[in-house]
């Protein structure tokens, strides 16, 4: 099979997938539930959509900063503004046709900035695996903040008392371990020639990829600061989207870091992560005792606020883009 058509077939089975999601999100909800759903929404705290709007802009400016510390050790520095161009043109490709926004951004660059853009694809795959290292890390932290929690999820103790699920932690935990140690000696052979272990064989290779050009900056400081910021403000939009209805207003850090963590999980599912995404985030906000109306609500604001972000910033990218390089060369 032709590749671009085994692209284009992949793609229409992750939309579908995507509009299954959703169709199963709220094939459930019954009328008293859409008129909570629409009370909670016309209630709402739009006045929050301000800091949000900013959050998520100077989020794609950092990205656009921290792309260009990666360019440094390779001799490359285009302008701040091309760079953003072609991030949020990038992003708003992603929506349509997910890794299409890679490629084009990296295209975009080339063409307006003059450098080999087979330079700037190492950038992207060193660039992922920083992003891939900071999400372990969020998955780490939002374990480490609710470990009970989590533990009571996962031994299905969520109704049981306190007292019982902490005695209960320990001795799972071993003989999950254990399990896991005996299991990988008597495989080892079978797993190590896996198509799924040379699959985390590569991930983990372009992570020290990744981490060897870190070496190689000469801003190291910058780098981190901006990988700090984007991630930042990704958990500030989801904080306050919580804070925009009062029903979900008493969620704090823990579910914040909840939806941060698995929610990046369903943006590369489907496309934009349509229906994957509000999803996921639906079933977490259900787990804090939100009704399943609200849960449905709230999932809807935080991925669409963070969407209209990149359509509106793609969309006046793509205008401004050929202007900006107009009177650039010009001048």
């Amino acid at each position: 099979m032709p590749k671009k058509m085994f692209s284009f077939i992949t793609y229409l089975l992750t939309l579908g997938l995507g509009i299954f999601l959703i169709w199963l999100s709220v094939k459930d909800l019954k009328p008293e539930d859409i008129e909570k759903m629409k009370y909670a929404v016309s209630k709402a705290n739009y006045w929050l959509l301000i800091p949000i709007l900013f959050m998520g802009f100077l989020s794609h400016w950092s990205r656009a900063i921290r792309w260009k510390h990666l360019m440094e050790p390779l001799g490359l520095k285009p302008s701040s503004s091309n760079t953003f161009f072609a991030v949020m043109i990038g992003y708003l490709a992603n929506l349509a046709f997910p890794r299409l926004g890679e490629v084009l951004k990296c295209t975009i660059l080339a063409k307006y900035e003059k450098v080999p853009a087979d330079k700037l694809i190492g950038t992207i795959i060193a660039e992922r695996a920083f992003d891939l290292l900071c999400l372990l890390i969020i998955f780490f932290i939002t374990f480490l903040v609710q470990i009970d929690f989590a533990f009571e999820l996962l031994a299905g103790l969520s109704k049981k008392n306190h007292t019982e699920t902490i005695n209960n932690n320990s001795l799972i935990t071993l003989v999950i371990i254990v399990s896991l140690v005996f299991l990988v000696f008597i495989f080892r052979h079978k797993i190590a020639s896996s198509s799924f272990f040379l699959k985390i064989r590569e991930i983990a290779k372009n992570i020290l990829s990744g981490i060897m050009s870190f070496k190689r900056m000469s801003n190291k400081k910058g780098f981190i600061l901006h990988t700090f910021i984007i991630w930042a403000m990704y958990f500030g939009m989801i904080m306050l989207g919580f804070q925009s209805i009062s029903e979900t207003s008493s969620l704090g850090v823990n579910a914040s870091f909840s939806v941060l963590s698995f929610g990046s999980v369903g943006m590369i599912v489907t496309p934009g992560g349509l229906g994957a995404y509000t999803g996921l985030v639906e079933k977490i906000v259900s787990l804090y005792g939100i009704e399943k109306a609200i849960c449905v609500a709230i999932s809807w604001i935080i991925w669409l606020v963070p969407t209209i972000i990149i359509i509106i910033g793609g969309v006046i990218s793509l205008i401004l883009l050929p202007f900006y390089n107009k009177k650039k060369y010009a001048e």
